[in-house]
């Protein structure tokens, strides 16, 4: 595995699921340009790349996070890395920014390196990706959709655009038709839920980092209700947007995994089932 990776490994021992192993990542930011790029285009990533340079730095400095000179490297090439090991396992699950924002070169970054990844894979928004900007034509378009769903036999992992901090009614239907199939469910999604393990943590990052925010619609309360309720069923919830890890209990048995930030290598390693 590339130096430059941070590899952080789970265990979930989830019943009645073949054991399968899914890496996740969150939060690349990529700000690309390339020889299709205008001068606008290249002068943006250029800005944007350095002050990305500097803020991975800021979060992990802030949080106690792990990193060497190694994962200085470009977010570019952090993204090359985290999907050379993610070819390793069955699936892999992308919460989020992998963008910075959405312009040519991102998207043909993005779609040559995921149309070259062999395995199973989703993509959700995040909050820098605006959905209305991605073409319909691109091997990850399905990130367009309120819910995706993925299914490995005897696991679904199911995808929530939560980019805006709010659940939708549409999306709470989706979930309990999944739930009705009677399935082990993976939940992912770019906004993490403010838990009672968490909440001095995320009350102190503010409003913008949690789902279940003051002004959060009552679908928004339905949806981590729905979780709650169905403990027995929804195996792990997969989130991203902090920029730092934190893993939480959103219910008993049911741990709410946040990755930090791939802008500096970081992906987690989940082996699921027995």
């Amino acid at each position: 595995m590339e130096n430059s990776v941070l590899l952080h490994e789970y265990k979930i021992p989830a019943k009645g699921i073949k054991k399968k192993t899914i890496y996740h990542f969150s939060d690349v930011h990529l700000t690309e340009y390339d020889v299709q790029s205008d001068e606008n285009e290249k002068a943006k990533a250029i800005k944007e790349t350095l002050y990305w340079e500097n803020m991975r730095c800021e979060f992990a400095e802030k949080y106690n996070e792990p990193y060497i000179k190694e994962n200085e490297t470009s977010t570019h090439t952090h993204l090359e890395n985290i999907l050379s090991a993610a070819e390793e396992g069955d699936a892999l699950i992308i919460t989020g920014d992998l963008c910075d924002y959405i312009n040519g070169a991102n998207l043909r970054t993005v779609q040559h390196k995921l149309s070259n990844f062999k395995k199973p894979f989703m993509y959700v928004l995040g909050n820098h990706e605006n959905k209305d900007e991605i073409p319909e034509d691109l091997c990850y378009s399905k990130i367009k959709n309120p819910v995706q769903m993925l299914d490995l036999e005897d696991l679904i992992v199911l995808g929530f655009d939560n980019s805006k901090r709010t659940i939708t009614a549409e999306q709470n239907l989706l979930l309990k038709q999944a739930l009705n199939r009677g399935k082990p469910l993976l939940i992912a999604m770019h906004v993490p839920i403010m838990t009672d393990g968490n909440r001095a943590l995320l009350e102190e990052c503010g409003e913008y980092f949690r789902l279940n925010h003051k002004d959060a619609t009552p679908e928004t309360y339905e949806f981590i209700d729905i979780i709650k309720q169905n403990k027995e069923q929804i195996v792990a919830v997969l989130a991203g947007h902090l920029h730092f890890r934190n893993n939480t209990e959103i219910a008993k048995g049911v741990t709410q995994y946040v990755s930090s930030q791939g802008a500096l290598g970081n992906i987690n390693r989940y082996e699921i089932g027995v």
